[in-house]
């Protein structure tokens, strides 16, 4: 990854980034946490037995993926470039092939 110039910034921290791009690293960072803490709720769901601590589990593990909606929102109306590759559909020559053979895969086949 690469923000801002790559120098030192005077508070020690590895990129020198104001405004919108220092905005723009918090919401790619919060994103990211956001993904861990789904997972981390997924292994505990997937962990335990109780059926009300699942539930419970499973309703904060899905305000966790809201908020990485919400993020992800953001990253695309005030990021150009990134709003350009939402718009793009990356998968669309191999969805068509996949939907003609019946489905996809996942993993090596």
């Amino acid at each position: 990854m690469a923000y801002g110039n790559g120098s030192t910034a005077n508070d020690g921290s590895k990129y020198k980034t104001e405004g919108l791009e220092q905005f723009l690293i918090w919401v790619r960072e919060d994103i990211a946490g956001e993904i861990d803490a789904v997972d981390n709720y997924q292994y505990h769901i997937d962990s335990i037995d109780i059926p009300e601590i699942k539930e419970i589990l499973a309703h904060i593990r899905d305000e966790e993926k809201e908020h990485i909606a919400e993020l992800t929102h953001l990253l695309q109306r005030f990021d150009a470039v990134q709003n350009q590759k939402f718009e793009e559909d990356h998968f669309e020559k191999e969805a068509s092939s996949k939907a003609a053979s019946g489905g996809f895969t996942v993993g090596n086949v």
